[in-house]
């Protein structure tokens, strides 16, 4: 099992995503983040990812809900941890390691150019907050899509 912590990043009331441009969804937007290194706890492996990918350090604000994800292509499951983060508003993101951009409820909502979970992890965990956990399955079709059930 793979471990996988994303934070969903507010200020002035839009969320910040960025845009993959390597591994799986190239070219769609996503909750920043990612793996959790070993013996790291997940409020550390958050720090760091955000860090990494977009350069301010964050503000741990709480716990949103969790997610298991079975990507049938891969014949692999992740257990994704997503966190509520707040930036500092004097922070300024320079160097960022992806495109980035900020984003109101209304355009994730109505997106296409979005990763399908990360949308409903938005959805169900931040906008609605109706759940706090979610199981996925996640398939690719012959095209090369990926979509999830």
């Amino acid at each position: 099992m793979v471990n996988v912590v994303i934070g969903i990043v507010e200020k002035d009331d839009k969320i910040l995503l960025i845009q993959r441009e390597r591994g799986d969804f190239i070219g769609l937007w996503g909750i920043p983040g990612g793996k959790v290194e070993e013996c790291e706890h997940i409020d550390e492996a958050i720090k760091r990812e955000m860090s990494e990918e977009i350069g301010v350090s964050m503000e741990f604000k709480g716990v949103l809900g969790t997610s298991t994800e079975i990507m049938h292509d891969k014949n692999s499951t992740s257990m994704i941890y997503v966190r509520h983060l707040t930036m500092p508003n004097d922070s300024i993101i320079e160097n960022p390691e992806f495109k980035y951009k900020w984003f109101s409820k209304n355009e994730i909502l109505n997106s296409n150019d979005l990763i399908e979970s990360d949308k409903l992890f938005i959805k169900h965990f931040y906008i609605d907050k109706s759940k706090n956990y979610l199981k996925l399955d996640c398939y690719k079709d012959s095209n090369g899509n990926y979509y999830w059930k």
